[in-house]
């Protein structure tokens, strides 16, 4: 879990294309940024070169920041998530005791995710996603004023490095200032830090037998993709779904 960092397209494309003039040939450029911070994975996910930040919430009080690009990839921005490796012992106690309550322990991650996405709302303003720029992020200062953004709803001054749970923050601000180093221009202050990015995988995997792919408890149910647990991305789910369409022809239909 974690932000989307957008920045000004020309930036970006100054610092992957090292300042020369070939984004009408090119496009838009692209970056990954993967790195260990205590201990954990911290990297960039579904970048999106000349994209936009599209809100992603699925209930009234939450907000969910997600990434696209349309075809020609030629806004003026460009994003990606940068989000840290949670693992179930990052998960509260408070939320593990919910989840008993409601006869499932394997809820406490959605429960601790849909926390996490209402306190971003708590945070905006309706649909105006929490934001600060990322010096400001660094500096663990508010921001005084906010770039202009590709985020439709619109962003709201929040400090995210007073609100975002510390193994989360923490991580997220050694990986800005290595990401800096090697992207020229990262650290600029334009970049927007706009929260929160928190279903680049699902915590809940619908369990699926190796052999068949039926679902072990519901019988002619296929779980397939990321919503299901067995992907984390479009290109991945969509290697599942063809795997898991091949099981159904195959048990359902008799084809091979």
């Amino acid at each position: 879990m974690g932000l989307r960092v957008e920045h000004p397209r020309e930036v970006i494309d100054k610092a992957m294309y090292h300042k020369r003039d070939v984004t009408k040939a090119l496009g838009a450029a692209e970056y990954r940024f993967t790195s260990q911070q205590n201990e954990r994975g911290v990297y960039s996910f579904c970048m999106c070169p000349g994209g936009f930040v599209v809100p992603s919430a699925t209930d009234k009080e939450q907000i969910v920041v997600n990434g696209m690009s349309a075809a020609g990839r030629n806004s003026q921005w460009s994003n990606a998530a940068f989000v840290v490796e949670t693992r179930a012992n990052d998960i509260p106690e408070d939320f593990i005791n919910r989840a008993k309550d409601l006869g499932s322990t394997s809820l406490a991650g959605l429960l601790w995710r849909e926390s996490i996405e209402r306190e971003t709302f708590l945070n905006g303003d309706g649909q105006k996603a929490p934001a600060q720029r990322l010096v400001d992020f660094l500096a663990q200062k508010e921001s005084s004023s906010l770039p202009r953004t590709s985020y439709a709803p619109g962003v709201v001054s929040s400090r995210l490095d007073k609100w975002l749970p510390c193994h989360i923050k923490d991580r997220l601000s050694s990986a800005f200032i290595e990401a800096a180093k090697k992207i020229k221009g990262f650290d600029s202050p334009e970049a927007l830090l706009i929260a929160s990015e928190t279903r680049t995988s699902t915590p809940v995997r619908i369990i699926r037998d190796a052999e068949s792919g039926e679902s072990v408890c519901l019988k002619n149910l296929y779980p397939a993709g990321e919503g299901a647990g067995y992907a984390g991305g479009i290109v991945s789910s969509a290697l599942d779904g063809i795997k898991q369409s091949k099981k159904i022809l195959q048990n359902i239909y008799g084809l091979r």
